[in-house]
C-alpha cells in the first residue's frame, strides 16, 4: 500500500494518549474514524490486509477503508497551497 498522508490536524489528540489499537503502545495519533493507532502501525495493518474494502477519493485509492490518506488538497492555478 506504501505510506498514508495524515497531514490533516484532525489525526492528532492533544487529549493525550491512547494505546494503539494495533500495538499497545500509548499514541496521539488517530485514524480517520478517531481510533488510536501510530501511523506506521495503520500502513503496516494495510500491508497485511491488502484484501480490505478501499477508500477512494474522485477515483484515486486512498488506501482501505479502516486506515486511509487524506485526500489531496486543491492547490490553486499559481502552485500556492
Amino acid at each position: 500500500m506504501g505510506l498514508l498522508n495524515w497531514r490533516s490536524a484532525d489525526h492528532y489528540d492533544h487529549g493525550g494518549d491512547c494505546p494503539c489499537t494495533q500495538c499497545g503502545k500509548p499514541t496521539p495519533m488517530r485514524s480517520h474514524a478517531g481510533e488510536p493507532v501510530h501511523k506506521v502501525c495503520a500502513e503496516d495493518w494495510n500491508d497485511r490486509n491488502p484484501n480490505a474494502p478501499r477508500q477512494e477519493h474522485e477515483g484515486r485509492d486512498l488506501g482501505t477503508r479502516r486506515f486511509h490518506s487524506d485526500p489531496p488538497r486543491k492547490t490553486r492555478k499559481d502552485g500556492a497551497r
